[in-house]
Parts: structure tokens; C-alpha cells; sequence
């Protein structure tokens, strides 16, 4: 919004004063048949609303989401409601976070946020986000939505975001080297996957030293984080499962299966999928989305060098991690109706089937069974959702996230004692759920 001119305050100063005339020449002169000093025409434009909300939406979508974004979904929005207009804003995620904090702390910043589920519960207790529970449509809008992504969108048992689309990771592997193995389908259970790469020497795509990237690994080798409250880490993340877990994770880096290259990012996994030199990676359903989009790719060419599947994890452990956005209201919304309005249309299925075909998972459980859920690029990803686990819905998460990282990379490079590491990180982390 542009900064006000001297000629626009002016403006304003002359609005105003005919308003106030006109007030007072119907309360102080009805039936007098005193006449107007201000003609019709300007007292149609004084009695005119003020512009259309201007709503500011933050997000991190992708090129491929952000197209969809802005030439489908905020049209189909604004013909709906021509009195609104929704300004797109771009960002990137490394830096989202600091910079939304940073504004919204000072007075300023969006309307709405398209936010990482992970980090609904610390703005929440920082109080940078509105309740949403008062407005009236809320239980009519929430009966729409996948009950396993609503809890995402609370904080101590409140609603503080609405659900947009929600996603997990399943496994890519390299067609070539499964033929190559022997094997007609890919392994099931973690143990399988380790036990496959450990008597072929090929390698897997870990994404890094970092819970989105270890957390499926390490929790579907029947490792455990927290107990089922997220009250405890101590027992649970320092338990001889969870040890056996980390030391297998760092066998696996030791002997280069889990290379250095591609840990830090030096290696193109999904490159390296398609051209037989990683077994196996893991991804969201924006792989064969994007990759599909990109000269040279299509989909045919895709399933030929790839197989997709459930990610694997052992009996009676969890398999992939689940992410995904909610949409927040942020507390110095000046239009926060109008903000609301946009919020539960992105809830409901018109919106939710439109960036679906970006290969974002949606909420809303009419456009989750459309027909496009069927696609084999995106069928095992919706079958590992059951079998799939949240971040632990923590005010203290970034904290607990931070030690995460650094601790496990100390102990998969050998710099700390598993157990001694493991033991340490759970009592710090408990210390941090108590708070």
C-alpha cells in the first residue's frame, strides 16, 4: 500500500468535511426545505464504501505452486468476492521464518500465512496469530477437513490454523539397481532397505543430517523421539531401540553408504535416482510434479527409471514424516473478516482441487478422493499417511529441532558416544517440553 501524499490527506480533509455537512443538514434541517450545498453527484461519492480489503498472503510456494497460485486459485477467489483482493508474496524458506517474526513483531507484516505445520505451536505462544475458534463457519469448515490434519492446525487443544495441505515423504527408487538386486518389488521394512544396501554396496539418498531428513530413517528402524504426548524424552529417545537406530544410521555413514556427497548436497539425488546411481531416496509428491514441468521429463519417462512406494519401517514403527501448511491470521490483521473469508475458501475443495494438481495433498476430504489421488505418482504417498508421524506440536520445537541436528551429526560422525549423546539429548529435550 502506498505511503498517503499531502494531496490524499487533503483529500481525505475535504471528504470529511462534506460528510460532516451532509450529517448535518439532514439532522438539523429536515423539512425545511433548506437545499443541499453539496450536489448529488458528490454526495454519491462521499457515501461510497472505502477500496476493497487488501489481504497480504506470505507463503514459500514452489515456481510450479506459485503459477497455479496466483493465474487459477486467487481469480476463482476474487470473482467470488470482487470486494477483496489478495496480494501474493513470495518467500524463501530459510529465510521465512526470521523475517515473519521479525515484522510482525514490530506492528507490521501480512495478513495471512501460509505456515509450516511445525512452527504453529511457538506463534502461537509468542501470540503473533489470532484464535480462529470465534468465528461461526469454523465447525462447518472443520467438518470438511481430514480429521488426521486438524490436529495440526491446534495448540493446547485450540484452533489456531485451518489445514491447507498436508504431505509426507515415500520412496524413490532407481528401477535399474532393483533389477539389478534381484528384486521384483522394494523392501518393506527398514531392516530390508539397510540389509539390501549393505549386500549391494548401493547407496541411499539421506537428505541430509537433520530431523525432516533422519527422523523417517531413524524412527522407522523403531527409534522413538518422545512418548505418544510429547511430554517425555527421556526412556523414549535414549531406549536401546532407539540406540540400535542410531548406531545402524551411523554404520551406514561409516561405510559410505549414506555418502558425504549427498549428506551435504553435494550429490543431485534426484538426478542421481534416475541415472541408477542412488538405490533408493525420499520425497514429497513434488518430485515427479516438478520434474514433469522441466524440458526433457514427462511422466512416462519418470516411472520407466523410478519406482515409487510406501516408505518402509519396521513392525509396529512409524513410517514417513508428515509436513504441510496451515493458514494462519496473523494478530495485526487490519481486515481480519475479510481475512477469514480467504482462509476457509482455501479450506474448501474448488481451491484445494486446484493446487492439487501441483502435487500439494489436500485437507478437505472431498478433494481428497478425487480421481487424481489415484495416480500412480500419487497413491503410495496417500497410503503412508496412516503409517506416517507428526513433529512433536511443541511451542519449543525450533529448540528441540537445533540440538536434534547438531547432536546427531556428532554421533553419526563419531564425535560423541551414541549412547552417552542420546542420553544427554533427552534430557535437554525434556527440559524443554516442561516449559
Amino acid at each position: 500500500m502506498e505511503k498517503p501524499t499531502a494531496v490524499t490527506v487533503m483529500g481525505l480533509g475535504f471528504r470529511w468535511l462534506a460528510a460532516l455537512w451532509l450529517t448535518l443538514a439532514a439532522v438539523l434541517l429536515p423539512g425545511c426545505g433548506a437545499e443541499s450545498i453539496i450536489d448529488g453527484d458528490e454526495v454519491e461519492r462521499v457515501m461510497q464504501p472505502e477500496a476493497r480489503n487488501v489481504i497480504t498472503v506470505w507463503h514459500t510456494y514452489s515456481e510450479v505452486e506459485i503459477k497455479i497460485f496466483e493465474e487459477e486459485v486467487i481469480p476463482a477467489f476474487e470473482a467470488k468476492y470482487p470486494d477483496i483482493r489478495i496480494v501474493s508474496v513470495k518467500h524463501l524458506y530459510e529465510y521465512f521464518k526470521g523475517s515473519l517474526i521479525a515484522e510482525t513483531t514490530s506492528g507490521a507484516g501480512p495478513d495471512v500465512v501460509r505456515m509450516d505445520i511445525a512452527w504453529l505451536p511457538e506463534f502461537a505462544r509468542l501470540g503473533l496469530i489470532d484464535l480462529i475458534e470465534a468465528y461461526p463457519e469454523l465447525p462447518r469448515v472443520t467438518e470438511l477437513l481430514l480429521k488426521s490434519a486438524l490436529e495440526s492446525g491446534k495448540y493446547e487443544g485450540r484452533y489456531y490454523g485451518l489445514p491447507l495441505n498436508i504431505n509426507t515423504k515415500a520412496a524413490i527408487y532407481s528401477r535399474e539397481l532393483l533389477r539389478k538386486a534381484g528384486l521384483q518389488k522394494p523392501p518393506e521394512t527398514m531392516d530390508e532397505l539397510v540389509a539390501l544396501s549393505e549386500r549391494t554396496g548401493y547407496q541411499l539418498g539421506v537428505n541430509g543430517i537433520n530431523t525432516w531428513a533422519v527422523l523417517p530413517y531413524f524412527i522407522g528402524l523403531s527409534g522413538q523421539l518422545t512418548n505418544k504426548d510429547y511430554t517425555r524424552a527421556s526412556g523414549y529417545l535414549d531406549s536401546p531401540a532407539s540406540v540400535r537406530a542410531v548406531e545402524t544410521l551411523k554404520r551406514l555413514v561409516g561405510s559410505n553408504l549414506v555418502s558425504a556427497d549427498v549428506l551435504s548436497g553435494k550429490t543431485e539425488r534426484w538426478q542421481a535416482v534416475l541415472n541408477g546411481e542412488l538405490l533408493m531416496m525420499d520425497e514429497g509428491p513434488w518430485y515427479y510434479t516438478i520434474l514433469s514441468n522441466v524440458e526433457g521429463y514427462d511422466i512416462e519417462k519418470l516411472q520407466r527409471d523410478t519406482l515409487l512406494a510406501p516408505f518402509p519401517h519396521n513392525p509396529g514403527a512409524k513410517g514417513s514424516i508428515i509436513g504441510g501448511e496451515n493458514l494462519v491470521l496473523m494478530k495485526n490483521s487490519r481486515h481480519k473478516p475479510a481475512a477469514w473469508t480467504f482462509m476457509r475458501w482455501m479450506a474448501g475443495a474448488e481451491a484445494q482441487r486446484l493446487m492439487f494438481k501441483a502435487g500439494l495433498l489436500p485437507t478437505n476430504a472431498e478433494a481428497s478422493e478425487s480421481e487424481e489421488t489415484y495416480s500412480p505418482t500419487i497413491r503410495p504417498y496417500v497410503e503412508s499417511l496412516d503409517a506416517s508421524f507428526l513433529r512433536p506440536p511443541v511451542a519449543n520445537w525450533a529448540k528441540i529441532d537445533a540440538a536434534f541436528n547438531e547432536m546427531f551429526e556428532r554421533m553419526l560422525r563419531g564425535r560423541v558416544p551414541v549412547e552417552l549423546g542420546l542420553e544427554q539429548l533427552a534430557k535437554q529435550i525434556d527440559a524443554w517440553l516442561q516449559e
